[in-house]
């Protein structure tokens, strides 16, 4: 399976992913403040041992990164760094391009994307289809032509969560889903949000 396939249809409570174009997993990671004691690379086994007792909880700011062709990937496992630190889309985007993707039980999909630093196109289904940045319209081309109407509510037939994997697939995203879970990838913990 190429880009984010094994997503679709698949029963994800919650996901939070930042993306980043044309730079490593590990500078990714140092632009999405990491702790720099907890970073190496580790096999599932290991990735257990060492981060099992933080997955999955509110405070724990575990992440997996990896690459897929020319993007940058982490997905963190639990906590929402990126949710709760607006401005870490936007360092992650310094000098090139980087996008987010979180998703919640609510239903409720965000993507927001940004180049160099400022926020480009947000798009929020959490909030009546909010729409944000300096060109909120920017992918307007591709979601009609996936069939969507954003502003009559109407996402075509993948839904919001299909949308929005699409628009990030024709940007050339992607995740392994085997990096995520059986390959050996930097891992490691977030530094908390200023604010916590």
């Amino acid at each position: 399976m190429t880009g984010l396939q094994w997503m679709y249809g698949s029963d994800l409570p919650l996901i939070n992913i930042t993306f980043a174009r044309q730079i490593n997993a590990r500078e990714l990671l140092d632009r999405m403040g990491v702790d720099q004691e907890t970073v190496a690379v580790r096999g599932p086994d290991d990735f257990h041992y060492d981060l099992g007792g933080h997955l999955y909880t509110s405070d724990g700011y575990v992440v997996s990164a990896g690459h897929y062709r020319a993007w940058a990937w982490a997905w963190e496992h639990g906590s929402w760094k990126g949710v709760e630190d607006r401005g870490l889309l936007l360092r992650a985007s310094i000098g090139t391009a980087a996008l987010e993707l979180h998703a919640s039980e609510k239903p409720g999909m965000d993507f927001r994307y940004a180049e160099n630093g400022r926020l480009v196109t947000g798009l929020n289904t959490m909030n009546l289809f909010k729409r944000t940045g300096t060109d909120p319209h920017r992918f307007d081309p591709e979601i009609h032509a996936l069939g969507a109407r954003l502003e009559e509510g109407e996402y075509g037939p993948g839904g919001s969560l299909g949308l929005f994997y699409k628009l990030a697939e024709n940007l050339g995203v992607g995740l392994p889903l085997d990096d995520l879970n059986n390959r050996p990838v930097l891992s490691g913990r977030l530094l908390p949000p200023p604010s916590r």
